[in-house]
């Protein structure tokens, strides 16, 4: 599938400002999704706060770079943000609502998801963006891997619900990424990497001018983690005029 067709349905969340009739980009902040048929995304919440923290700091405003023509066209336009209600704590979960109606493929429903199941991720990593001049290429990462393992809110460093460790780690700017099975399905929202380090091994010298020297053998362990967007399809966000997300971001 060509980048504009993918671009027009995982989309970055943007800084911009006015300038005359056009809209001058300023950075990207995360990553979003469409998901379903009535103009519904998805991002992580913990975007959304940084976008609005920056946006008020610097006198920008919030907005998504998508295609034009509801994902038909090449060209990327700028669609404004303000519109959008956080799942309850402890979800990193957003929801927004745009006049936008990509053709998207994704959709969300429940399923039974096990370890080993086969998901896929397309986001914006801040390492892969390329400024030429004026202009700011907007490059899209795509990743293939596995559910390594579902978590309980137990599992997990400071406050998670349900989640998936993935086979694949998520670079800053992946951050809202659709995490989805190889039909389309999205069991969860990328909200980041977890790591550790632990010494298996440390032997420490010091030679005869008081020089201390450490070697030491790591164990190192990282992976994707995305909170399951299954145990929110019954919610009722207030921007949906009391339909449950399960119906509107459903295939």
């Amino acid at each position: 599938m060509i980048n504009h067709v993918l671009q027009s349905y995982v989309v970055p969340v943007c800084l911009y400002a006015e300038e005359g009739r056009k809209a001058g980009l300023r950075r990207l902040v995360g990553s979003a999704f469409f998901c379903g048929s009535k103009g519904c995304f998805l991002t992580a919440r913990h975007v959304m706060d940084q976008a609005t923290a920056e946006a008020e700091k610097e006198g920008w405003l919030i907005g998504l770079c998508a295609k034009a023509d509801n994902g038909q066209s090449v060209d990327s336009v700028i669609y404004p943000l303000s519109l959008w209600e956080f799942a309850a704590h402890p979800y990193d979960i957003a929801i927004g609502r745009l006049d936008y109606f990509p053709g998207t493929p994704l959709f969300a429903k429940s399923a039974h998801v096990g370890i080993f199941e086969e998901v896929r991720s397309l986001g914006y990593p801040s390492s892969v963006h390329v400024k030429d001049g004026d202009a700011l290429w907007l490059n899209l990462r795509g990743q293939n891997g596995q559910v390594q393992r579902l978590t309980l809110p137990r599992d997990m460093i400071s406050s998670h619900p349900d989640g998936f460790e993935l086979s694949f780690l998520l670079s800053p700017g992946m951050s809202g990424c659709p995490v989805y099975t190889l039909d389309g399905n999205v069991i969860g929202v990328g909200v980041g990497s977890f790591g550790s380090r632990i010494v298996e091994h440390e032997l420490s010298e010091v030679d005869d001018n008081g020089h201390k020297f450490t070697e030491q053998r790591l164990r190192i362990e990282e992976f994707g983690f995305a909170h399951d967007l299954r145990g929110l399809l019954d919610w009722t966000p207030e921007l949906l005029g009391g339909m449950k997300l399960s119906e509107a971001l459903g295939s």
